[in-house]
């Protein structure tokens, strides 16, 4: 087998539940990657600030590809920025207000620096203690007008009828985005432009290197399209149903038990 990249999903991939690392078995990893010219590559929905802090004791040894490949930070600069259709916000807001009793955590937008949410989503249950925990920046608005700078995802958790709602806005905006998920009902908007797999390709285009020199792994439905981009996909032990009705390969173990980096040891 010849691998030049590796790509792994976070949450419920290669971060454990508790979003920790195995950070001395991922240094080891990345010795052996380093050794053989390969590189490693973080492919997630999570917004840059948040990878940079789960990996802060490896700065500089890995690619990021963040909010489900709205944007691409590579050698350290960010590129290959994707941005939602501004006329795109209003819908997906009127679409959400249909379901407020399956909201479990509010409608954010998420821009470079900034994210934006309405004080009325904000109210809702727990949402506003769990965005501010997790998103550096949080400004709450009165309205979508209020709401300045570019967006590159909306993103909201919801308790019920996930499929539903997805379905609602593919059939009302079409091909203007990209709606995902990555499971237990959070639900991602981005450009229609916008999946992983776009994002690796970009990344491998730039490194010179071909699909079918790339591993990747992933457990959720956001992760199907990178799977099937490249020539070595993994699912995970624990992934959604859906991705063992492919050809991937399955990891040696699930997120808890290091599946990513055991797996990898045994390529590498």
């Amino acid at each position: 087998m010849t691998l030049k990249l590796i790509a792994s999903d976070l949450d419920a991939t290669f971060l454990r539940d508790d979003k920790t690392i195995n950070e001395p078995l991922f240094r080891e990893v990345l010795q052996k990657m380093k050794a053989q010219n390969m590189q490693f590559i973080v492919a997630t929905g999570n917004h840059l600030q948040k990878v940079l802090e789960y990996f802060k004791n490896f700065e500089g040894e890995y690619q990021i590809i963040a909010n489900n490949g709205a944007e691409v930070m590579l050698d350290g600069e960010v590129q290959n920025v994707k941005f939602l259709p501004k006329e795109a916000l209003k819908t997906i807001f009127s679409v959400t207000e249909k379901y407020l009793d399956d909201v479990a955590v509010g409608l954010a937008f998420n821009g470079q620096s900034t994210t934006y949410m309405l004080k009325s989503q904000a109210a809702i249950g727990d949402t506003f203690k769990i965005s501010s925990e997790y998103f550096e920046n949080l400004t709450l608005v009165d309205s979508i007008d209020d709401v300045v700078e570019p967006i590159l995802k909306s993103t909201i958790v919801l308790s019920h009828n996930e499929v539903a709602y997805m379905n609602d806005l593919k059939s009302i905006l079409g091909k203007v985005v990209h709606v995902t998920t990555s499971g237990y009902g959070a639900i991602d908007i981005v450009n229609a432009d916008v999946n992983k797999a776009n994002a690796l390709k970009y990344i491998a285009d730039a490194l010179h290197v071909d699909a079918k020199d790339i591993m990747a792994f992933g457990d959720g439905l956001n992760d199907m399209e990178m799977l099937e981009y490249v020539g070595h996909p993994v699912a995970m032990t624990n992934s959604d149903p859906e991705l063992f009705k492919h050809d991937f390969d399955i990891s040696v173990a699930d997120n808890q038990h290091d599946g990513v980096l055991k797996t990898i040891l045994e390529n590498v």
